[in-house]
C-alpha cells in the first residue's frame, strides 16, 4: 500500500507530541508499505513556499515533501494555494492508496476536500480541538481574567474573545473590527465542517476527545474511532535513576502558556520539603517570561530550579527520566493524550496532572499517579508535597504503569499499527478500491537469459568488445545462463495478494532472444501483468512487426536502446545494430501500437533509451527532437557504468568541466520539450536529464532516494534476488538475501537483512555512487 503522511510539523524541526507520533508512525508502517509525508518548515532566508525533498534522516526509507510556511507571515492563512498546489502534484506523481491526515494548521484546509475529489481514502487523526476551535486549545486569551475556557465555539465570540488583539484599536471601527473577524472565523469554520463531511475516518487517541467532537461538532459517531498512541518501545530502556540528594520533580514540553508552566513554578515555591524542578524543552520567547518568574522567588527556590533545555526523543530515558523522580504535567487546557504521560509510565516514574481532559483519563489517583484540581496552584502544591514526603506512597505509585494493559505496557507501535490497518482498509473498500494483503514487489525483472545477445554495445558490462566477462566464464566452462519459465511461474504464482502488478524480462542481454518469451506474453494474459521490455530494437526471430503484435496488448512501455541521432554514433555504441534496420522496426512498431489504440483504446509508452556518453552527447538535442516528430512518449538514460578503462573517459561524471557541458545539454533540452510538442499535443517526457552537483563526480544525487528499494525486485537465472539493477559483481556487495527456491519472496521481502539495507543503504559506498538514485527536489 502507498501512504500519505500529511503533519504541520516533523522531526526534527518540530518535536511536539503530534510530531514524534507521525514520524514513529511513519516508520512503523514502512516496514509495510511505501510511506511519504507532506509537512512544512520555515525558514525566512528561503522564499515563501519554497519546496523541497530529502530522505527521513532516521529512516531513509521515507521521503518527506517540506514546503516553506514562515508561520509569522502566513499564521492566519486556513487555505495556502501553493501548499493545494503542491499536494495536488504529490498525488499525481506519488498515486497513494491513501491519506492519513494529522495536524494541518499553517498547511491548507482545502487538502482533505481535495483528496476527497480524487476519490483518495483517507484517515483522520485528531490531536486537539484545532477543527472545532480556531486556535485549537478552547482557551479564550482577550478576555478579562487571564486564559479562561471556552465553553463552545461561535463565531462572534471567537472575534471579540480571541481574535481582538488583531482589531485596529480605532473605537469608531469596533462594529468592522468584529464584523471581519467573525466573517473570517465563520469561513474558517465552515472548512473544518467540509473536513468532518469528506473525510472517511476519524481517529481520537482518548474517549474524551472523542466524545468532544461527536457531542460539541457533530461528527457522527460512527465515523471517529478510538484509538491510544503507539510508541517505539526500544526507545525505553531500563532506567537507571542518577541518584541526587533531593527529590525532583520534571517538566518536559513546549514552553507556551497552554501547558501552565507558570502554575507549575508558583506551585513549586509553596513547598515547605527542599525539592528539585527540572524543566526541558526548546527555549522560546515565553522562557524568557517564566525564567521572569522565577526571579521573583528567594533565591533558596531560584536555586533548585534546573532549565534543561531540549532533549531529543530517542534518547529520552537517559536524557530525562534518568534525571527525575516523577513528573508534572499542569496544562491548563484538556489535553488530549500526552505522550509525556505515557512515556512516564512505561518507566513506571509517577505522573502528577489535572483532573481534566484527557490527563485525567490516563492517570487514575493514587493508582498511577495524582491528580491535582485543574488550573489550581495550590492543589497542586499539595500533590507535590504529598508524593516528596511520602515514600510508600511512591513505591506503590511506581508498582502501576499504563492503565489499559494486563502489563502496565502503554502500547507498542506494531500494535497500534495492527490496530490501524482495519481501519485503513475499510475506508479503502469504502471507496470500492483494493489493495494488496501481502508484502512484496510491485515489479520483478526476471533475469530470463543475461548471456545472449546479438549485439556489442561499448558500455555492456558482459558483451562490451571490452569485456572479458564471455571469455572468462568460456574457459571456466559455464555454460550461459537460461532462467526456466517455471521459475517465473513459481514467483508470480507465490506473489498473488501483493502488489505485483509488472515484470521485466532481462535487460541484460537481449530478452527476445528467450527461448521461453512468448509463455512470458502468457503469463502476463493469465495473470493480468503488464510486461516492461527493454530492447535494443532488433526484433529478432519473429522481426518488428509480429512481436509488436503480439507485446503491444500486454506491455505498459518498452524501452528501446538508441544511442544516437545519427548512424555513425548509434553504430559506434552499438556494435552489431544497423541503424535503417531500428528505424524501420521503430517506425513499424509505432504503427502497430498506434493501430492497436485507435480500435481498443488501450496504450502502452514508447521510450528511447540511452547510455549519457561523450559521444552522443552533442546530438542529445537532435535525438529528442526526433523523438518528439516520431511521437515518442518518453526519452530516458542513464549516466555511464565505467565497467572498463577504455570507456572512463566518456562519463559525463568524469570531471566539473563534463558536468558543466553536461548541464548546458539539459538545460537546452528542457527548452525544446517546452517548445516542440508531441503530435498529440502534450509534452515528451525527458527521464533522468536532471542538473548534476559539482558533487556529481562522486555522488549525482546528494541525499537522493533510491528508486528500487522496497519497490522492486531482481531475479537471478538462478533464483537469486537482488534489490537492485547494479551490475552483479557490485550488487552482491549489498550481502545475500536468499533464493526464491529455498524461500519465499514475500519471507526475503520482509526479512531483516533486507529491511536494514533499505534503512541504511546511504552508507553503503555502492549507493552513494549510484547511477540510478533520484535527485532530491529543491
Amino acid at each position: 500500500m502507498k501512504i500519505l503522511k500529511v503533519i504541520h510539523g516533523y522531526p526534527p524541526y518540530y518535536s511536539a507530541g503530534s510530531e514524534v507520533y507521525s514520524q514513529t508512525l511513519v516508520h512503523e508502517l514502512a516496514n509495510e508499505h511505501e510511506v511519504q509525508l507532506l509537512s512544512r518548515y520555515e525558514n525566512s532566508f528561503l522564499p515563501d513556499f519554497h519546496y523541497r525533498t530529502l530522505l527521513d534522516p532516521s529512516d531513509a526509507r521515507v521521503l518527506l515533501h517540506l514546503i516553506n510556511v514562515p508561520t509569522a507571515k502566513y499564521h492566519y492563512n486556513f487555505i495556502n494555494e501553493p501548499v493545494n498546489a503542491l499536494f495536488k502534484s504529490i498525488l499525481a506523481t506519488f498515486q497513494p492508496d491513501l491519506i492519513h491526515f494529522g495536524h494541518l494548521s499553517h498547511l491548507s484546509m482545502e487538502l482533505p476536500n481535495i483528496a476527497v475529489q480524487a476519490g483518495i481514502p483517507t484517515i483522520f487523526t485528531l490531536h486537539d480541538f484545532w477543527l472545532m476551535c480556531p486556535r485549537g486549545r478552547f482557551i479564550q486569551r482577550n478576555a478579562t481574567s487571564l486564559f479562561p475556557l471556552c465553553n463552545g465555539q461561535a463565531d462572534q465570540k471567537c472575534a471579540t474573545q480571541c481574535y481582538k488583539g488583531y482589531f485596529t484599536g480605532d473605537s469608531t471601527q469596533l462594529a468592522a473590527d468584529i464584523t471581519y473577524w467573525a466573517t473570517w472565523v465563520g469561513v474558517r469554520m465552515e472548512q473544518a465542517r467540509k473536513i468532518i463531511k469528506g473525510i472517511d475516518h476519524f481517529i481520537a487517541p482518548s474517549r474524551f476527545l472523542q466524545r468532544k467532537f461527536i457531542q460539541d461538532f457533530h461528527l457522527p459517531a460512527h465515523k471517529v474511532s478510538y484509538l491510544d498512541y503507539g510508541f517505539d518501545l526500544s526507545r525505553f530502556t531500563e532506567r537507571q535513576r542518577i541518584p541526587e540528594a533531593l527529590f525532583v520533580f520534571g517538566y518536559i514540553g513546549t514552553h507556551t502558556p497552554e501547558k501552565g508552566i507558570d502554575l507549575l513554578l508558583r506551585a513549586f515555591a509553596k513547598l515547605s520539603v527542599r525539592a528539585q524542578l527540572n524543566i526541558w524543552g526548546a527555549s522560546r520567547e515565553e522562557t524568557a517570561a517564566l525564567k521572569a518568574i522565577v526571579q521573583q522567588f528567594p533565591s533558596a527556590i531560584q536555586e533548585r530550579i534546573k532549565w534543561m533545555g531540549p532533549y531529543a526523543n530517542e534518547a529520552i530515558t537517559a536524557a530525562v527520566f534518568d534525571r527525575v523522580d516523577a513528573i508534572v504535567v499542569p496544562s491548563i487546557w484538556g489535553e488530549n493524550a500526552p505522550l509525556v504521560i505515557h512515556e512516564a509510565q512505561q518507566l513506571r516514574v509517577p505522573v502528577l496532572t489535572a483532573d481534566y481532559g484527557g490527563m485525567a483519563e490516563y492517570v487514575k489517583d493514587g493508582i498511577n499517579g495524582l491528580l491535582f484540581k485543574h488550573r489550581n496552584v495550590t492543589s497542586l502544591a499539595a500533590a507535590m508535597q504529598r508524593l516528596a514526603t511520602d515514600p510508600v506512597l511512591y513505591g506503590q505509585l511506581m508498582q502501576t504503569g499504563y492503565l489499559y494493559s494486563a502489563d502496565g505496557n502503554i502500547p507498542s507501535i506494531q500494535e497500534h499499527v495492527n490496530q490501524l490497518q482495519p481501519i485503513y482498509h475499510a475506508a479503502i473498500n469504502s471507496k470500492g478500491k483494493t489493495v494488496a494483503t501481502k508484502q512484496g514487489p510491485w515489479r520483478i525483472t526476471f533475469d530470463t537469459n543475461p548471456d545472449h545477445c546479438n549485439f556489442a554495445c561499448i558500455m555492456c558490462e558482459g558483451f562490451s568488445p571490452y569485456s572479458k566477462v564471455k571469455a572468462t566464464r568460456k574457459a571456466q566452462g559455464i555454460r550461459a545462463r537460461v532462467m526456466p519459465i517455471e521459475t517465473l511461474r513459481k514467483v508470480i504464482q507465490e506473489a498473488a495478494g501483493t502488489a505485483l502488478r509488472e515484470i521485466i524480462p532481462s535487460t541484460m542481454g537481449e530478452p527476445l532472444l528467450y527461448k521461453h518469451f512468448t509463455e512470458i506474453i502468457a503469463l502476463c494474459h493469465e495473470f493480468g501483468l503488464k510486461l516492461n521490455l527493454t530492447t535494443n530494437g532488433s526484433f529478432p526471430i519473429k522481426g518488428a512487426q509480429q512481436w509488436a503484435e503480439l507485446l503491444v496488448p500486454v506491455l505498459s512501455d518498452i524501452k528501446i536502446s538508441w544511442n544516437g541521432a545519427t548512424k555513425e554514433t548509434h553504430e559506434a555504441i552499438m556494435s552489431g545494430s544497423k541503424w535503417e534496420e531500428v528505424v524501420t522496426n521503430l517506425q513499424t512498431f509505432l504503427q502497430v501500437r498506434d493501430a492497436y489504440f485507435q480500435s481498443t483504446g488501450k496504450r502502452c509508452s514508447v521510450t528511447l533509451q540511452l547510455t549519457f556518453l561523450e559521444s552522443n552527447l552533442t546530438e542529445l538535442y537532435a535525438l529528442v527532437k526526433m523523438a518528439i516528430t516520431m511521437g515518442i512518449d518518453r526519452v530516458k538514460g542513464h549516466h555511464l557504468w565505467a565497467h572498463f578503462k577504455e570507456i572512463k573517459g566518456l562519463s559525463m561524471r568524469r570531471n566539473h568541466a563534463a558536468i558543466d557541458q553536461w548541464n548546458k545539454v539539459v538545460q537546452q533540452l528542457y527548452l525544446l520539450r517546452d517548445q516542440l510538442l508531441l503530435p498529440n499535443g502534450t509534452q515528451i517526457k525527458l527521464v533522468n536529464f536532471t542538473l548534476l552537483p559539482k558533487e556529481g563526480i562522486k555522488d549525482l544525487a546528494v541525499g537522493g532516494p533510491c528508486p528500487f528499494l522496497g519497490k522492486e525486485a531482481w531475479i537471478s537465472p538462478e533464483g537469486k534476488f537482488s534489490p537492485c539493477c547494479a551490475p552483479d559483481a557490485l550488487r552482491e556487495t549489498l550481502g545475500n538475501f536468499g533464493n526464491i527456491h529455498e524461500v519465499k519472496l514475500e519471507d526475503i521481502w520482509k526479512s531483516d537483512a533486507y529491511t536494514h539495507l533499505q534503512k541504511n543503504y546511504l552508507k553503503h559506498p555502492l549507493c552513494k555512487g549510484c547511477n540510478m538514485r533520484k535527485p532530491l527536489v529543491s
